[in-house]
């Protein structure tokens, strides 16, 4: 399948457009005309994969997946796939995912806290200890429904043990090793930290 993958250079879109290419698919990406130093840095990693091309390509796209409501709306797809945090301004979208706070190798952060929604959050903070979730199993999870038949209209992510019960959305919860894991990008940071920023 090829899908159209616009903010492909952000954190969250980094994330999709390789978890799409690992399992095989064809990706086209759009990204703003200025790139911070991070987005250069990530547009190298998947400018050497054979799947992925920038641009939109005279395709015939399973989905044109946007983050955030934002996107160009006259694309013409099967389906529009918005992925956001929390309300979204895109009506036009066919499948709304409702993103949790997602942790994971260059995410935006400096040694002691991520930075997500315009704030600053220590990861030692109760809310991202209660909710936060790898980004890697939730983007496999997004590109699973990307390439199956989608059902359902809305979907939420959450942490296993804070996962309530919603008749609104299909609810898909995850355990996870925060600390582990947390382990892992600290290293992964102190490595590579002059990327981050």
């Amino acid at each position: 399948m090829h899908f159209l993958i616009d903010n492909c250079y952000s954190f969250e879109g980094y994330h999709l457009v390789e978890t799409l290419l690992e399992e095989g698919h064809e990706v086209s990406g759009i990204h703003s005309s200025v790139l911070s130093n991070k987005e250069v840095h990530l547009s190298m990693y998947l400018g050497r994969h054979a799947l992925f091309s920038e641009g939109i390509q005279e395709k015939d796209y399973a989905a044109y997946v946007t983050f955030f409501g934002e996107g160009a709306k006259q694309v013409d797809v099967q389906r529009r796939v918005n992925l956001h945090y929390g309300t979204s301004e895109d009506t036009d979208a066919d499948v709304q995912i409702l993103l949790p706070i997602c942790y994971g190798k260059w995410m935006p952060r400096d040694t002691d806290a991520l930075q997500w929604e315009g704030q600053n959050i220590p990861f030692d903070d109760a809310f991202f200890r209660a909710h936060a979730l790898p980004i890697q199993p939730v983007m496999q999870t997004v590109s699973k429904l990307l390439a199956g038949d989608t059902s359902s209209k809305n979907y939420r992510f959450y942490a296993k043990d804070v996962c309530p019960e919603q008749e609104d959305r299909t609810v898909i919860a995850f355990t996870r090793n925060l600390k582990d894991d947390l382990t892992a990008l600290h290293q992964h940071y102190a490595k590579y930290s002059q990327f981050y920023k």
